[in-house]
């Protein structure tokens, strides 16, 4: 997957966790489940792993105590900066 392809999926992420999910900084959602949307939007397994990865390297996503994934106060902002 190219550099650009990754940043796309990765703003999907960001817009399924804020835009569809509601969530706010601080707040998070299994992965399993984001997995299951993220298929529903045409990302799957690889690209899945990529795109999360870019997320969490960017501090746009943090894991939780419970593993889950938690949205970050610069997530937050980046997804409406967009």
């Amino acid at each position: 997957m190219t550099d650009q392809s990754i940043e796309t999926q990765a703003r999907k992420i960001l817009y399924i966790l804020v835009a569809e999910q509601k969530l706010r900084v601080g707040e998070g959602m299994a992965a399993d489940l984001l997995a299951k949307d993220l298929e529903r939007h045409g990302i799957s397994g690889d690209d899945q792993k990529q795109a999360l990865q870019h997320v969490i390297s960017n501090g746009w996503l943090q894991k939780g105590p419970a593993d889950e994934l938690q949205l970050t106060d610069k997530g937050f902002d980046f997804h409406f900066g967009q």
